[in-house]
């Protein structure tokens, strides 16, 4: 009880009113920095749109090298407390916190796991927990997620690590598109092969300087049997995926209705 008690008076003793405005002052400059920094970052972002993946990864560390700085300091620097009180705090704190934040924390652990070997990063698509979209904030606990109907969803981390995800782009700008085309099946496939490869490199989206690639089969629906053409290109920024795929689909589907590959289809239902 004694030990309890001068330890309690010791804490008293060095939080006085000078280290509590000096260690507010810390944090204060600290998040004006990490403004500044983030401001830096998106102006590079609009000036040099071929790194922004990069600018936008290098924040979270930023971040943690910035916060973990600002706690280690206010405690050595500024507080500088006794080591028999270190270890009594620490005790009492760490035996609440750890009672009544298990979720938060795990969460923590896991985005910082998450941080040293990412299954993903600002930047990439990802599929999630049901949700497709955007990785446009990884943070300790948490991943916000952009999605194309732009709504923003807030991940776990924990959740994030405990189930499957699914990655578009893996740290690159560009990622691969899939788009497929069904025709009727008396309809010229070699043709129709050529027409959406040429229409696919007309696109203004397409990143030329990876593969076209136009595959072939065939589907049973509705009675009838069917060709299906399947295009595979690359999209320039992984943000262009759905303007890509829908200029993929009016410049294939606008080749095929050229060649009268669907009036045959009508020819056969008559």
């Amino acid at each position: 009880m004694d030990d309890s008690s001068k330890a309690l008076q010791a804490f008293l003793d060095i939080i006085s009113l000078d280290r509590i405005i000096s260690i507010l002052l810390l944090c204060l400059i600290a998040w004006l920095f990490l403004v500044l920094v983030q401001f830096c970052l998106n102006q590079l972002n609009k000036a040099l749109p071929k790194y922004r993946l990069i600018w936008s990864r290098s924040f979270p560390f930023v971040r943690l090298f910035v916060w973990l700085s600002v706690i280690i300091y206010s405690i050595v620097g500024i507080i500088d407390p006794h080591e028999n009180l270190i270890l009594a705090v620490v005790g009492s704190i760490s035996i609440v916190v750890g009672l009544a934040t298990q979720e938060p924390a795990k969460n923590m652990i896991s985005g910082f796991i998450m941080m040293i070997n990412p299954p993903y990063r600002v930047g990439d698509m990802i599929s999630v927990s049901g949700y497709y979209g955007e990785v446009t904030k990884l943070e300790w606990s948490v991943t916000w997620i952009r999605t194309f109907d732009d709504n923003t969803v807030m991940v776990p981390n924990a959740e994030a690590l405990k189930t499957a995800v699914s990655n578009a782009n893996s740290g690159a700008l560009d990622e691969m598109v899939v788009v497929s085309f069904t025709i009727p099946i008396h309809a010229d496939h070699k043709l129709a092969i050529a027409l959406a490869k040429e229409a696919t490199q007309c696109s203004p989206y397409t990143l030329l300087k990876k593969p076209i690639i136009v595959n072939l089969g065939n589907d049973y629906s509705f009675g009838q049997y069917q060709q299906t053409i399947t295009v595979k290109a690359y999209v320039m920024d992984v943000r262009l995926e759905k303007k890509f795929m829908s200029d993929i689909n009016i410049r294939v589907l606008s080749a095929f209705k050229n060649a009268h590959f669907y009036d045959a289809q009508q020819t056969v239902l008559q």
